[in-house]
């Protein structure tokens, strides 16, 4: 036997079944591993709608203290979007995605602030497929809203 003989059965590798089952292991992670990608996506997404639901609620409570006028915050009646209106005129427009709908608990879906930009309290919420999945709650009287996401 010569020195190369010896080389070759020394060497290490990798055998067949080592890499199938190093793949097939990966494989398993990464299916167990997507459906948590997938709700942080959808959670995400919902905080995002939610977040700017409220930058357009302290928007209304800033122009109404600005103006010193009456400024609301209509949810359309089909919970696909809503506008900021001072003066009978539209100054801001949103609507969210298809697949989500507003709801609130506001007389008429009208969030009316007033000149001292004073707001009754109450909740705007997110429902998906009929289910609540989200919340901007404001506050009694200071109009401070406050965002929850469901899980």
């Amino acid at each position: 036997m010569g020195m190369d003989d010896r080389r070759s059965r020394d060497e290490g590798g990798w055998t067949l079944l080592e890499l199938v089952l190093t793949v097939s292991l990966i494989g398993l992670l990464a299916a167990l591993a997507a459906p948590s990608f997938h709700q942080i996506g959808e959670r995400l997404e919902r905080k995002l709608t939610l977040d700017s639901l409220a930058s357009d609620i302290r928007l209304a409570q800033r122009e109404a203290e600005s103006r010193e006028a009456v400024t609301e915050l209509r949810i359309d009646p089909s919970g696909g979007g809503y506008r900021v209106v001072r003066g009978g005129k539209a100054i801001r427009r949103a609507s969210v995605r298809p697949r989500y709908r507003l709801t609130s608990n506001y007389p008429s879906g009208r969030i009316l602030f007033r000149p001292s930009g004073q707001v009754r309290g109450g909740t705007v919420w997110l429902e998906r497929d009929g289910k609540r999945v989200g919340r901007v709650v404001i506050q009694v009287a200071s109009g401070r809203p406050r965002v929850e996401v469901d899980p």
